[in-house]
């Protein structure tokens, strides 16, 4: 999966969808949703595979075998398994057998805000684990500074997608960017 590609995918299709708000805030958390909503739509088709489930709140369709539409995180992709219960008539079950990718959604400019949801990832099994937050508006080096230490105690792989804020769609600010932490640095991914 080429991440970068998906991220600025996703980021294309929703500075085109229709979002309406009463106000500004609103606005900008119909965007917010529109994006949400445009990259887990281009995740189920990148991971249309039978044995794989795109897992997020705002998704329908797993409750039923799950118990849920939501993990942990704001979108998880998991491999699921089959079973059969133990009773007497044996009832064919699905489960989580192993997590792919857990993305984390943080719109708020605030690097304490990225830092929280980090945290969230750095607590999770995935191989590989996505944090996409709000382009700082003074720069993207000391925010990459300051989620260093924490990106590194990450047990996975660790992305960092930064995408233009709402507020900025109508002034073509730009277009996403993307990491990954390497050893001692963050190394952008094209």
């Amino acid at each position: 999966m080429n991440i970068a590609r998906l991220i600025e995918a996703s980021f294309n299709q929703a500075v085109k969808a229709l979002a309406m708000g009463t106000s500004r805030r609103a606005l900008y958390r119909a965007r917010e949703r529109a994006y949400v909503k445009a990259l887990i739509a281009h995740l189920q088709r990148e991971f249309a595979d039978e044995d794989i489930r795109v897992f997020a709140s705002s998704q329908r369709g797993n409750a039923g075998e799950f118990g849920t539409n939501r993990l942990l995180f704001d979108i998880a992709i998991c491999r699921i398994g089959t079973g059969a219960s133990a009773q007497r008539i044996a009832e064919e079950h699905l489960f989580i057998a192993e997590a792919l990718w857990q993305i984390d959604v943080d719109f708020s400019r605030e690097w304490r805000s990225a830092l929280y949801a980090l945290n969230r990832l750095n607590c999770g099994a995935a191989a590989d684990k996505l944090l996409i937050a709000a382009s700082p508006a003074q720069g993207s080096a000391r925010f990459l500074k300051s989620l260093h230490a924490a990106g590194a105690a990450n047990n996975g792989a660790l992305y960092l997608a930064l995408v233009p804020h709402p507020e900025d769609w109508d002034d073509d600010t730009g277009a996403p960017q993307v990491w990954r932490l390497a050893k001692d640095d963050w190394v952008a991914v094209m």
